[in-house]
């Protein structure tokens, strides 16, 4: 009895499961309605989003809708500063999978472009060009606003195509831009030297009343118009030069009344021809800067910027041409973020000594002094190591500094450290400092006496000048709540990880709450 029971319970369980189980196996993705498969289309390449046509007869025209239309042949990335094996793999899965998804959008496109074709497995189909294909989606798609007009290619054949482009999305009210064409990127340039005339914009672009996001990935030539005003709306910009006509540089980053974050990427070869940046606005909030100057590159040379942004909040700069800073009301900044190299490259066309090249660093930091947070970085203390001889400027509100020693002297450590009087945080990578003998012999700066509250030393390596410079620290700042030190990860074996924690332990403690961490 309790055996027919079971089947008969199990019998009558059966058709309830088959049930489920049609039931997720509906399509219910079709279901939602268009603005929801429209916003999920969004995310993916044009090219992707076309190919959904072939799903059903649902989805036929549901991407002729969207607000975001972003174009990538090839799938091609902006370059990486760092390509890592994993993005290397990652990449190529990427580039099979666009290859397999463009082939399902040619049996999409097979009847309206009017291709022909003897079945002999989808590698059979041709290859509709990149131009023809964005030209076709830009005819057919239908919102009188786009939100983003994207456009990465490897290789665009012809150029007058962009403006066609550009200003079709400027017709259609966008709000964002993004252009990247790789044989115009300034990382081929740097890379290969292989130099292409930049590109014209259309003029439309400078008077657009919508567009907010302009991000410009290669080399473009923009035509300021004679009014000097441009980008009424615009609030973020980034742009890549190579060609630096002053005419431009001097007028279009003041020239946008509403820009709140900028970024700007430079490559400055020729020491010769000076280049002068102008960076006057009211509403800038954030700025970015980052030259580079190639192989041939030096850093004698007479680039000015002049930056006068009462508003700034966060200023981040990586400049390996070391250009002369002028910098003027700067009374919001909080962060900054300092990366600036110095060559010793002599060219024919300067005599000056090295000393007044590297000063210009002195001068960038004594007109960003009101920050709070600071960052230095080795090739900065390098630089300042060069240029310092008996000033240091004041920085009365600066609570945190992180700090790459590189190799710097304590005599330079020490005039950064008296310069902070409220300095409450003090992070420090790579404790390589020179002349550390004499580091108890000059008096403790104010800021260790009276306000640091916590020391992060990291790629600590055992050595005796980091174990000096941990039990300074020690010995002299009352205030100290927690000290940690980072080790190498290749530097120690465990055992001497162990010897060199314990040596740490029995340093003397000027405070009583200290805690230290060896990690």
């Amino acid at each position: 009895m309790m055996m027919e029971e079971s089947e008969s319970g199990s019998d009558s369980r059966q058709p309830e499961l088959l049930e489920v189980g049609k039931h997720d196996s509906e399509d219910r993705i079709s279901r939602l309605p268009d603005p929801i498969l429209c916003h999920i289309l969004s995310f993916v390449p044009a090219e992707h989003a076309v190919a959904t046509r072939i799903l059903s007869s649902r989805w036929n025209l549901v991407w002729t809708w969207l607000s975001n239309l972003c174009f990538d042949d090839e799938l091609c990335e902006r370059p990486a500063i760092n390509m890592h094996i994993d993005d290397a793999l990652t990449k190529d899965t990427a580039q099979r999978f666009d290859k397999f998804v463009h082939r399902l959008s040619l049996r999409a496109l097979d009847p309206l472009f009017g291709l022909t074709n003897t079945f002999a497995g989808m590698n059979a189909y041709p290859c509709i060009g990149f131009e023809d294909f964005v030209n076709w989606v830009l005819d057919r798609t239908n919102p009188a606003t786009l939100a983003k007009f994207s456009l990465q290619c490897s290789n665009l054949t012809d150029l007058s195509l962009l403006k066609f482009w550009v200003s079709s999305a400027i017709m259609r009210n966008v709000r964002e831009i993004e252009i990247y064409l790789e044989s115009h990127g300034l990382h081929t340039l740097f890379y290969f030297f292989e130099r292409q005339d930049p590109v014209e914009l259309p003029e439309s672009l400078c008077t657009s009343t919508t567009l907010e996001v302009l991000l410009l990935y290669s080399d473009f030539v923009i035509n300021i118009p004679p009014s000097g005003l441009c980008f009424p709306c615009l609030k973020f910009l980034h742009i890549e030069m190579y060609c630096l006509p002053n005419n431009l540089t001097e007028r279009l980053f003041s020239a946008c009344p509403v820009l709140e974050e900028l970024s700007i990427v430079g490559l400055l070869i020729n020491a010769d021809v000076v280049t002068n940046f102008n960076i006057s606005s009211r509403t800038l909030k954030k700025l970015g800067i980052r030259f580079d100057i190639g192989d041939q590159g030096t850093s004698y040379n007479e680039h000015k910027i002049l930056i006068r942004a009462p508003n700034l909040e966060r200023f981040h700069i990586i400049d390996h041409a070391l250009v002369s800073y002028m910098v003027h009301e700067l009374h919001s900044l909080t962060e900054a973020f300092i990366d600036v190299s110095y060559f010793e490259r002599p060219s024919p066309s300067y005599v000056e000594r090295p000393l007044p090249q590297a000063k210009r660093v002195l001068e960038l930091l004594e007109g960003v002094n009101e920050i709070k947070f600071m960052s230095l970085s080795a090739e900065t203390m390098f630089a300042l190591d060069l240029a310092y001889e008996d000033f240091f400027p004041t920085f009365p509100n600066l609570t945190y500094l992180e700090v790459h020693t590189g190799g710097t002297s304590w005599k330079l450590l020490l005039a950064i450290l008296n310069s902070l009087p409220n300095l409450e945080v003090l992070l420090i990578h790579s404790l390589a400092v020179r002349d550390s003998g004499s580091i108890f012999e000059e008096p403790v700066p104010r800021c260790l006496l009276f306000h640091v509250k916590k020391i992060e030393m990291r790629s600590f390596g055992g050595y005796e000048h980091e174990f000096q410079l941990v039990k300074y620290f020690l010995k002299n700042i009352v205030t100290l709540e927690k000290l940690i030190v980072t080790s190498w990860a290749w530097a120690r074996t465990s055992e001497e990880k162990f010897k060199q924690c314990q040596e740490l332990l029995t340093f003397e403690r000027a405070s009583k709450f200290c805690q230290v961490e060896f990690l």
